[in-house]
């Protein structure tokens, strides 16, 4: 019976446990939509947001008149 989910004591799962949907893990979480002109909060700096570089992976954010190219995951 290899591939079967058993309960920890060996016992086979009710019929009703079988089919179950695991939950979505936190990394999975949508995040939100940044658009231009936006505040933004980098590394306890607060912020404008720019634009998104197109990567997926960095953006632009103006802090204190100066251009920023920071990672969209570490923006809050």
């Amino acid at each position: 019976m290899s591939g079967t989910r058993r309960l920890p004591g060996g016992e086979p799962r009710k019929a009703s446990q079988r089919n179950t949907r695991r939950a979505v893990s936190p990394a999975e979480k949508a995040s939100p939509v940044w658009r231009a002109s936006m505040p933004v909060l980098w590394k306890g700096r607060a912020g404008i947001f720019r634009r998104d570089v197109g990567d997926g992976e960095h953006a632009e954010v103006v802090i204190n008149g100066r251009v920023y190219r920071v990672r969209i995951g570490e923006l809050s």
